[in-house]
């Protein structure tokens, strides 16, 4: 499982949040999503589909510039990995005039694009299952689909909400896609302030 954390965070919120609700609104626990998405697929005859692991893609802020936000996100971190998942953090980059301007999340979709396919070069993984909707992932589904075309495995797939009505595709490619509902959100929800230490 390949989840680009920032990205999943703003589809729900777009899907089932407004820009006025609380932080928490769109948040998603990671495994409860990749072990979800595990059991909706289907597998060969005589096999069963089994999650080896969660891979979570995430910026994360500056801890002397957002002090606050970096430990909350922190805390998400380790809630994360506390439930199975394997995390790839990077700092956020901050332009020259910052706060005037955001903070960018800058080589996350680009970390998980290189993973997804040395991992399918190595045969790491039968099916790899991308979640999210970057478009700039869409060379590495491709050249996943070439490994396939020649060796028969490993197989992509990705996921995204039904509402929001946009995917990643691969042209020429019948990509399978996970279309998930709001009652699939309400088993994947995490309601957790992070933002409050404990």
């Amino acid at each position: 499982m390949f989840i680009d954390s920032q990205n999943l965070y703003r589809d729900t919120r777009r899907a089932f949040w407004s820009d006025a609700d609380a932080s928490p609104c769109g948040q998603i626990d990671p495994v409860k999503l990749a072990t979800l998405l595990t059991d909706l697929g289907t597998a060969p005859p005589g096999r069963t589909r089994v999650l080896e692991e969660c891979r979570v893609y995430t910026g994360v802020p500056s801890s002397s510039r957002e002090k606050r936000s970096n430990a909350a996100k922190l805390r998400q971190i380790a809630a994360w990995k506390a439930s199975g998942a394997k995390v790839f953090p990077r700092t956020l980059r901050y332009p020259k005039d910052w706060p005037a301007h955001s903070a960018e999340e800058k080589g996350v979709d680009v970390e998980l694009a290189v993973d997804l396919v040395f991992n399918a070069a190595r045969q790491n993984y039968d099916v790899g299952i991308v979640v999210s909707t970057d478009t700039d992932l869409v060379p590495a589904l491709q050249a996943v689909c070439n490994l396939n075309r020649a060796w028969g495995r490993p197989r992509v797939e990705v996921a995204a909400w039904q509402c929001l009505r946009k995917r990643l595709r691969v042209p020429d490619v019948p990509l399978w896609c996970h279309s998930l509902s709001q009652s699939h959100y309400e088993t994947v929800r995490d309601d957790t302030s992070y933002g409050r230490a404990t």
